[in-house]
């Protein structure tokens, strides 16, 4: 492949921007995949060329293999996600750059990337990163969270805030470095304007309390003082190596307290010194290269804390002397901290579905995964949407370039079936709003009608709005017209199948029944990959593999009656499959995946295929949310392996390396996973299948609680609150009698009138079941396991 930039040839030729350089201090995951003696020793590179102006030479790219583990954090209903290594480097945007944290005690300078004693958590299991680093008896205390800035300077102002506080007993410095460094070092396109080679920058400037970044677009940066030193390279140079030798320096004429030094001058500024004795002499660095890089140096007695801003890139182009943006001092009045951003989430979450588990990892990989959740609701610039085809996702960086069919449609079903759906009632208005004259709605340019009515058909089926169902009829009718004239070029098959079928119960539910029975018709005349009977419930069809190992869909008199036992099902034959079982709120379970059987018990995390990525942690999520019906027990074993191999943080990575559980491949959180993960939870707790209207013998819908109840739930108290139903919201609540349970339930109808819901507890009780809205019950004696 031959990347071409722009033909400007440079003043000399710099060393290649997709790699951290030799010798500098580099990312984690570089500074493990790099070093012999790390167990993730894995130094692979690919070559391509590039041509600079009439030349033409080979890069060397180091690719991040083992180390694709971050997690993102952002705002509810922002198009901006900043990322976070598990050292505590911030990378915004799509992480061109990042800024990194140093921590100077004593005479040495210690850098987070090189250290063992890194710990890394979420505050309250919500979007706030937590990094902690040991030095002497005590640790110093890195935070980062997305806020948005108090009515004072305008709700306008957005930023990522950094906090860094000095737990220690005695006085530190702290660097906080801008850095060239990227988190996947591959080769991705960036508005056609050559390729982001995995991180640079070309320009910055410290002027007082303002760092401005340029790396394709300015970004600024708000210190909330004064630093006491800038130190700066480019080219071949890492100031990092200056403040190392700056400290080497001061070890022959040790200070009573701690000391830096700017751009290596044997000027010093002692720890306690006020803020107004540091230098305001901007620096300035430009490197065409793309290595351009500086640290601003701030004291920090015990007990205090340094706060940096990084504002949204609304906001790249502002400066703080003008007009329209506040001073730095009046911004970080009205940037909340960390911890009440915290609880400002949690409040949110608690608000919707609200789940009370039995204390452990589970329970707060459910918080962490349902507040991830609210991180896919708006696109970039501001075209939201749904994604319907294979392309860069909403959610995730652009790196990942080949996504399956679906992509963030089975994280926005989660939102839905999570209680969260004022967002995706306002995604789903903007996207009628936008719905062109052929009816069609586009994403990023492509089209997306068909996995946007699915979103829209699923929202008024779990939360019933007259007024919304009524202001959407009309893109219903539009986007049925478009779905009619596609033939599975523009739109997937599967889109133009369940998007009419989302249309057919769109009218169905305002009544036009004439408009109903016209796109039924028309919806047989399609071809046949596309063809679809809306009338015909979706327990009526069925996934099965022909006789050449390809998927269909058919009818149950089209299908074979049964597979193979023998056959061998490779998960690229399969995983279109579980796709369309996760973005179809309708669709039946596959019927390669096998019912509760305790002989044929699958391994827990789903193997690559070719089995050179490690564990498919996105095959195992969407394999799970098709077992949490089939097979429950074996779905909650499943969510338990995932819980195991969970990162510090409470996330996955698209795929994991089996024995170091970073990622290998694919988006180093993967906000997919998550929406799965906490879907099929969702699931076991309390589920009432869509049989498209044909309810069972008595016209009762059937609803499901507790399909599984965990040995380790046993005489624990479980509460589920509000989850919403077809039927209604749906709570209930465990309390222990010795070893009997005693069951309380709520279910808040849509419909009052309606027949009351069969309801079953296999879990705890499978001999049990009542037809009622609410009620209490003692059920049967649970037995503690057997030893």
């Amino acid at each position: 492949m031959i990347l071409r930039f722009r033909p400007k040839r440079p003043q000399w030729r710099p060393p290649d921007p997709t790699e951290p350089p030799e010798g500098w201090v580099q990312p984690w995951w570089a500074e493990r995949q790099r070093d012999p003696n790390s167990t993730a020793y894995a130094p692979q590179r690919s070559h391509y060329r590039r041509q600079v102006g009439d030349e033409e030479f080979t890069a060397s790219v180091l690719t991040n293999t083992i180390g694709r583990t971050w997690t993102l954090i952002g705002l509810p209903e922002s198009g901006e996600r900043t990322a976070v290594d598990p050292r505590g480097m911030v990378m915004p945007g799509v992480g061109r750059w990042s800024i990194d944290w140093w921590v100077r005690a004593g005479d040495e300078w210690i850098f987070p990337s090189r250290s063992a004693n890194v710990r890394q958590r979420l505050i309250d299991s919500m979007p706030v990163v937590e990094t902690l680093l040991r030095v002497g008896g005590g640790d110093v205390i890195h935070r980062v969270a997305a806020a948005r800035a108090g009515s004072s300077v305008g709700d306008a102002l957005e930023a990522v805030v950094v906090e860094i506080t000095n737990g220690t007993a005695g006085p530190i410095a702290v660097a906080l470095a801008a850095r060239p460094f990227g988190l996947s070092a591959s080769e991705q396109h960036v508005g056609g304007d050559g390729f982001n080679n995995g991180g640079r920058i070309t320009a910055l400037e410290v002027d007082a309390q303002t760092l401005t970044v340029s790396s394709g677009w300015e970004r600024t940066v708000l210190f909330d003082r004064l630093p006491g030193d800038v130190v700066s390279g480019a080219g071949g140079t890492d100031c990092a190596d200056k403040l190392i030798a700056a400290a080497e320096a001061s070890t022959s004429a040790p200070t009573a307290d701690v000391s830096v030094a700017i751009r290596g001058a044997a000027a010093e500024v002692q720890a306690d010194d006020a803020v107004g004795s540091a230098r305001e002499q901007s620096v300035s660095v430009e490197c065409e290269g793309g290595l351009a890089n500086a640290a601003a140096v701030f004291p920090l007695v015990a007990g205090s804390t340094l706060r940096m801003a990084m504002l949204s890139r609304a906001a790249r182009t502002v400066r703080v002397a003008d007009a329209v943006m506040p001073p730095a001092a009046d911004a970080f009045a009205t940037l909340p901290p960390a911890e009440r951003v915290a609880n400002g989430w949690r409040l949110r979450i608690d608000a919707a579905t609200r789940l009370v588990l039995p204390s452990g990892r589970l329970a707060e990989a459910a918080l962490a995964t349902r507040a991830s959740l609210l991180l896919g609701t708006r696109a970039i610039d501001e075209r939201s949407g749904t994604r319907g085809t294979k392309g860069t996702m909403l959610t995730l960086p652009p790196e990942i370039e080949d996504q399956a069919e679906g992509d963030d449609l089975v994280q926005l079903l989660g939102m839905v079936e999570s209680g969260d759906s004022d967002a995706i009632r306002d995604l789903a208005i903007w996207q009628a709003q936008t719905q062109d004259g052929k009816g069609c709605t586009t994403s990023l340019g492509l089209p997306v009608t068909g996995s946007t009515s699915i979103l829209a058909e699923h929202l008024l089926s779990l939360h019933p709005d007259p007024a919304l169902a009524e202001a959407l009829g009309e893109f219903a009718t539009s986007a049925a017209r478009w779905l009619l004239t596609q033939d599975g070029r523009t739109e997937a098959p599967w889109a133009i199948r369940e998007g009419l079928r989302a249309d057919y119960r769109m009218l169905r539910r305002l009544k036009a029944d004439r408009a109903a029975r016209e796109l039924r018709s028309a919806a047989m005349s399609l071809p046949q990959q596309c063809r679809v009977d809306p009338g015909v419930p979706a327990s009526a069809e069925r996934f099965y593999l022909d006789s050449w190992g390809r998927l269909r869909w058919e009818t149950l008199a089209d299908a074979p009656n049964a597979l193979d036992e023998d056959r061998r099902l490779r998960w690229e034959q399969c995983d279109g499959a579980l796709w369309v079982h996760a973005a179809v709120p309708w669709a039946p379970t596959p019927p390669f995946v096998m019912p509760e059987a305790p002989d044929l018990e699958p391994a827990q995390l789903v193997v690559d295929a070719d089995g050179s990525r490690g564990c498919d942690m996105m095959a195992t999520a969407l394999l799970a949310f098709a077992e949490a019906r089939p097979a429950p027990a074996r779905a909650y074993r499943r969510l338990d392996a995932m819980v195991s191999v969970a990162s510090s943080t409470l996330n996955w990575p698209t795929f994991m390396h089996p024995q170091l559980h970073t990622g290998t491949d694919g988006a180093g959180h993967d906000l997919r996973v998550g929406g799965l993960f906490v879907r099929t939870l969702l699931r076991l707790l309390a589920d009432v299948p869509d049989d498209g209207g044909h309810h069972a013998a008595g016209g009762h819908p059937s609803l499901r609680i507790a399909a599984h109840w965990p040995a380790s739930w046993l005489g624990q108290p479980v509460e589920v609150h509000d989850v919403p139903t077809r039927i209604g919201k749906v709570s209930w609540a465990i309390r222990w009698h010795g070893e009997r349970p005693a069951l309380l339930w709520d279910v808040v109808p849509h419909d009052p009138a309606g027949a009351a819901p069969s309801m079953t507890v296999p879990g705890l009780d499978p001999a049990f079941a009542a037809t009622e809205w609410s009620g209490e019950a003692l059920l049967a004696p649970v037995p503690a396991p057997a030893e």
